[in-house]
């Protein structure tokens, strides 16, 4: 599952659906990223039964297959970040991925 969530890309498109499914089309429109890219990482999330598909008509739609993820990528993260910090190994706010980032920061 690790070398699943070791790629941006993969981790910009789950937590673009944390919330909701959504068509192709609004995952490349949400996340910036090109459509071949978009197709290849579903594909990687499909077979490792990360995301699940629901046809409704023309339109394919992706979803989480298991929600709680999100929460325990965002433990892990949080642990990243405090053992990073501990050890000294960096300090500054740019830690978390661009996603996740507040407004404020």
């Amino acid at each position: 599952m690790f070398k699943i969530f070791c790629d941006a890309n993969r981790l910009r498109i789950i937590y673009f659906l944390k919330d909701t499914q959504k068509s192709v089309s609004q995952i490349i429109e949400g996340t910036g990223l090109s459509q071949p890219l978009v197709s290849f990482h579903l594909k990687v999330l499909r077979q490792a039964n990360v995301i699940k598909t629901r046809r409704k008509g023309t339109f394919v739609f992706n979803e989480l297959a298991h929600p709680e993820l999100i929460d325990a990528l965002e433990a892990f993260i949080e642990f990243s970040e405090e053992k990073i910090t501990t050890e000294g190994v960096f300090t500054g706010p740019n830690c978390k991925p661009p996603w996740l980032k507040s407004e404020q920061e």
